[in-house]
């Protein structure tokens, strides 16, 4: 009972110390709470303070910001004023010196004019002089070409008159000679018959006579007025004939200028994309260009395939499918220049294909090809090329044989010798070895095709422009002869009326002789009474005799004056010839002098007009001119009243500048001093932290251990009680410390226990519950020491990753930095910007600010950006990590929306740059981002409520050019 009485206040004062140290602790727990909760507060009041300091900062450093770039754009604009003020100085002068200039040459301009008046009205006197001349000159020519006619028609005249004369004479002769003889015979009947009858046989023969040149001249007339009908109605035919030629010309020359203008638009385009090497790798692209600017560098370079070997437009099909992939490869001459070359064309952007003609071997082939009927013939014998290039071309197309159809390439590549190649004209491809080439050719082969085409255009251009010319002339030409013929037809038309006037009054003529021809022929039965009167007939017969002696004796005096008249017509009309010549001569020259005077009289009228117009010019030159002095005048009043202005604004804005850089520097000590205070109380936080952590986990300790006291103590209590059946609580009450033995008492409480054990019942499985039990320690023991040891080593894994993801991010960090600053510089233009970590006790947990200066600005943090300035310095951002780390896709959506049309020109440049390594997709709606798209996707809803993808491939739609082309 006292052992246990001695262990229960032994557990007693141990829990009242607990207790009492617990208190302290608890106590000390809650000052040191107190105090981390008071210095949290004033840490919160330090930050608000800080952030309110940095803002006012923030805001002093923007005013000065504004103050000194409203004092730069008011230093800006006063150098501008004091310029403008020069400016309008010199302008000014200049004004007044085109005033006096332009006035001097209106003067000039007076005199001239003048001058040129008066010589124009010389001019118009003289053209009315000489055109009085001209019309005197033609009237002359017209009335001695009427005068010619006449003298012709009189020589004509004359002419049958002699001959008539002649006729008569004969007759009068043989008439003569009868009358003798009748007289002889009848001599009394001849006198009194021969003079009536013979009086109206020769009035008769007379009108009869005269009848008959009437009846002839008026044969003439209508034979002539047929004639001239017959001439009239063919020149009109052939002026329609004409016309309808000219119209169907003009058709033709508009068909043949409209074919010409087509042909000239797609040569135009075909012209411009061989200017821009359509088509070409940009190796190649590069060295041609490089060939043609230095005349030594790569002129080894023969040039590319396609410029070697031509072909026709029907051909060119074919030669590019057989040269597929080789027509941009470059022909050489020399090989070890080539290679001394390489490492040049090697840092070329793109690949280069060569072709060595020092290395081709000559062609030979001994295959008998007449035996294949569908063979048109080897390619190389429908290709142009120069001499010197024909091995490589019989190298290249020597064994490509045409065919027509792509079955006969097909049977014909299972019989031909290796080696040998089939295509159709169409560019279907079978070889030997197996291989078959069909469908469209690629983009890159279209330089064969499109050089043929060139060709083809300008030879049809040119037959076209010949043609065009040829119909032009003919135009021209029918023209000419329309206008001929119309002339014609007038004068024809002329001629006919003058014809029927004539035909008219000859028609009259001969009806008045016809009236005189039957009275006389009534008057011959009168006649044939009196021929019993033979006295008469003889007297009328030697009557008649001596009327034909006199009358001939009268033809030919008659003849006579005739012959001596024409002789003096002749002669009349080879004078009036002469003045007629002299007059035409007379008419050239006057009108050549009119023609003169003409254009002398229109060039001074030309030149009035033109010094009117420079007059009415400098007039108002010189108006502008005084209103620009005044305006410039104006101005400088105003521009110097502007400078005083800025120059005052300046000091101002001086003197606000010098008050918040004060302020600025005020508020950086004042924030210098609130950061300093915010460390100090972080430091001390974190010590009270510290010291508050040992005091809750001391606090935690004491707990556990009173609480261990009082089971054992609880443990004793109930064991006392259940043993002795003594409440050891009471029992404490009266319970005084002695001076004890306590080792004897243990061991007689041991044998007592023993002797208990001895004679109450015992507990055969307690050694078996003893040894579950150590087992169980064991176990836990084991499991403990084991998560003790998972838990170092975990530790040890974290520190390691630790460890590692610190060096991989300062590594991974860095190399995005420099990405960052070179990214940056190259979407701005120039520029600077940089990211850095800031300051923290890990670098993991370490925060990240981004700095950015774009170009002309200011270093500041991107939170003070513009829109597109941040978008810009984020994408710069975006591709930085992205060229860290690249991926084979990457998906950007609208990030260009708030990019202007300089800054979008330098993302796509950024985004083609990445287009090597990655596949971009990119939703937007900038058409400068579009351009650079291979592919573009879009979705359109053309059925409402029905959407439908529509996309268009640029490389589809490239190919389909160059195959129209």
């Amino acid at each position: 009972m006292n052992y246990s009485l001695v262990e229960y206040a032994k557990h007693r004062t141990q829990i009242n110390q607990k207790q009492e140290a617990l208190g302290q602790v608890t106590e000390r727990f809650e000052i040191l709470s107190a105090e981390v909760v008071k210095e949290d507060t004033l840490l919160s009041r330090l930050g608000e303070e800080i952030i309110e300091t940095e803002h006012e900062l923030s805001s002093t450093g923007n005013s000065l910001v504004s103050v000194q770039s409203k004092i730069e754009q008011k230093l800006q604009r006063i150098d501008f004023l004091r310029a403008r003020v020069t400016e309008l100085q010199e302008r000014k002068q200049s004004a007044a010196e085109k005033i006096e200039k332009l006035r001097e040459q209106m003067n000039v301009f007076d005199e001239n004019s003048a001058r040129y008046r008066a010589e124009s009205a010389g001019c118009e006197k003289m053209l009315e002089e000489k055109t009085r001349n001209v019309e005197q000159v033609a009237a002359a020519i017209q009335k001695v070409s009427a005068e010619c006619t006449s003298l012709e028609a009189q020589l004509e005249d004359e002419k049958s008159g002699i001959i008539d004369i002649v006729r008569r004479t004969a007759q009068l002769h043989n008439e003569v000679q009868s009358i003798s003889v009748y007289r002889n015979n009848l001599s009394s009947q001849k006198d009194r018959l021969a003079g009536r009858a013979q009086t109206a046989r020769a009035e008769l023969e007379e009108l009869l006579t005269e009848k008959a040149q009437h009846s002839a001249r008026l044969d003439d007339i209508e034979k002539g007025l047929s004639d001239l009908n017959n001439s009239l109605e063919s020149k009109r035919k052939n002026s329609e004939e004409i016309e309808g030629s000219l119209a169907g010309d003009s058709k033709r020359l508009a068909r043949s200028k409209e074919a010409a203008s087509a042909l000239n638009s797609e040569l135009a385009i075909l012209t411009d994309m061989e200017k821009r090497c359509e088509g070409l790798k940009p190796g190649v692209k590069s060295i041609l260009r490089n060939r043609s600017v230095e005349n030594n560098r790569f002129d080894y370079v023969e040039g590319m395939l396609a410029d070697i070997i031509g072909a026709d437009v029907e051909y060119a099909n074919a030669v590019e499918a057989v040269l597929e992939g080789q027509t941009d490869s470059l022909v050489i001459s020399n090989t070890s220049r080539m290679l001394a070359d390489s490492e040049q064309i090697q840092a070329l952007d793109g690949r280069v294909n060569f072709i060595c003609l020092d290395k081709t071997e000559p062609f030979v082939d001994s295959n008998d090809l007449s035996k294949y009927e569908c063979v048109k013939g080897r390619l190389v014998e429908f290709v142009k090329f120069d001499g010197k290039y024909a091995p490589l071309a019989w190298k290249l197309l020597g064994k490509t044989l045409i065919v027509d159809s792509l079955n006969e390439a097909a049977e014909l590549a299972g019989h031909a010798a290796k080696g040998y190649k089939c295509v159709t004209l169409k560019g279907e491809f079978v070889s030997t070895d197996g291989v078959i080439k069909l469908g469209p050719l690629g983009k890159a082969t279209g330089l064969i095709s499109r050089k043929s085409r060139l060709r083809q255009l300008q030879d049809t251009i040119a037959n076209t422009t010949s043609e065009i010319e040829e119909i032009e002339y003919q135009i021209e030409k029918n023209y000419q002869k329309k206008i001929h013929l119309d002339k014609l037809c007038k004068e024809l038309r002329t001629a006919v009326y003058e014809a029927n006037t004539e035909q008219m009054q000859v028609s009259s003529k001969l009806s008045v002789i016809e009236q005189n021809v039957k009275r006389l022929k009534e008057e011959e039965p009168l006649i044939a009474g009196e021929i019993d009167l033979l006295a008469e007939q003889i007297a009328q017969s030697v009557q008649k005799e001596y009327d034909s002696k006199q009358k001939l004796h009268e033809l030919e005096v008659v003849n006579n004056q005739r012959t001596e008249h024409i002789e003096q017509l002749h002669t009349r009309h080879s004078e009036q010839k002469q003045q007629q010549q002299a007059l035409s001569d007379k008419l050239t020259d006057l009108k050549i002098a009119l023609g003169q005077i003409t254009e002398q009289s229109k060039a001074l009228k030309q030149a009035i007009f033109s010094l009117d117009s420079q007059v009415q010019e400098n007039r108002t030159a010189a108006g502008a001119a005084e209103k620009e002095t005044a305006s410039c005048t104006e101005q400088l009043t105003a521009a110097q009243r502007d400078i005083l202005g800025c120059e005052a604004s300046v000091s101002e804005l001086f003197v606000e500048k010098e008050k918040n850089q004060e302020s600025s520097r005020l508020l950086q000590k004042e924030l210098q001093r609130l950061s300093e205070e915010k460390q100090q109380t972080e430091e001390l936080i974190r010590v009270k932290r510290a010291e508050k952590g040992q005091t809750e986990q001391k606090t935690n300790e004491l707990k556990i251990e009173l609480s261990q006291l009082e089971v054992r103590q609880q443990d004793l209590v109930e064991r006392v009680s259940d043993e002795l059946q003594i409440d050891l609580a009471e029992a404490y009450k009266d319970y005084t410390a002695q001076q004890v033995d306590w080792e004897n008492i243990r061991t007689e409480i041991n044998e007592l226990r023993g002797k208990i054990e001895r004679l109450g019942n015992v507990n055969v499985d307690a050694i078996d519950e003893q040894e579950a039990l150590e087992n169980r320690h064991e176990f836990l023991s084991t499991q403990v020491q084991d998560l003790n040891s998972s838990r170092a080593q975990l530790q040890q894994l974290i520190n390691r990753l630790n460890k590692k993801s610190r060096e991989k991010f300062q590594e991974t960090f860095e190399e995005i930095r420099g990405h960052f600053q070179e990214i940056f510089r190259k979407l701005f233009g120039g520029g600077k910007a940089d990211v850095i970590l800031e300051d923290a006790e890990d670098i993991l947990d370490a925060g990240i600010e981004v700095i950015a200066r774009p170009p002309g600005k200011e270093t500041r943090s991107i939170s003070l950006l513009s829109g597109g300035e941040k978008s810009m310095t984020a994408l710069a951002l975006l591709f930085a990590v992205f060229k860290t780390k690249p991926s084979p896709f990457c998906f950007l959506d609208e990030v260009d929306a708030a990019l202007d049309e300089a800054n979008n020109e330098r993302f796509n440049m950024l985004v083609r740059e990445f287009q090597k390594d990655s596949q971009f997709v990119i939703i937007t709606h900038a058409k400068r981002t579009m351009s650079i798209a291979d592919v573009l996707f879009g979705i359109t809803m053309q059925v409402r409520g029905v959407s439908k993808k529509i996309s268009v491939r640029f490389g589809e739609y490239e190919d389909e050019s160059t195959a129209v082309a």
